[in-house]
């Protein structure tokens, strides 16, 4: 699946965070679908606003997670692919 270039998080997802579990649950209000990510991925769902491209997104997560190098990189990719395959971000 094709990340979109500025990837934007689905409007109808909100979000509540598990204390203590690492984990973030989402629930799109429209449908009643629910998921979890952990909290990079959550990190990185939210970082999607529909202004950042992949490379800034990148960036960003490389300063919160203090990490450098192209598996970040492939990883960050990977994420925004199964959250596109999924319909969490789209194109704006």
């Amino acid at each position: 699946m094709t990340v979109p270039a500025k990837p934007l998080k689905v409007e109808t997802l909100e979000s509540d965070e598990l204390e203590g579990m690492d984990e973030v649950i989402y629930v799109d209000r429209e449908d009643g679908n629910s998921f979890s990510l952990n909290l990079t991925a959550s990190a990185i769902l939210e970082l999607c606003n529909g202004q950042r491209g992949m490379a800034e997104i990148v960036e960003l997560v490389r300063e919160q997670c203090h990490e450098d190098g192209t598996r970040l990189a492939r990883d960050v990719e990977a994420i925004l692919e199964e959250f596109a395959k999924y319909g969490i971000i789209y194109s704006d």
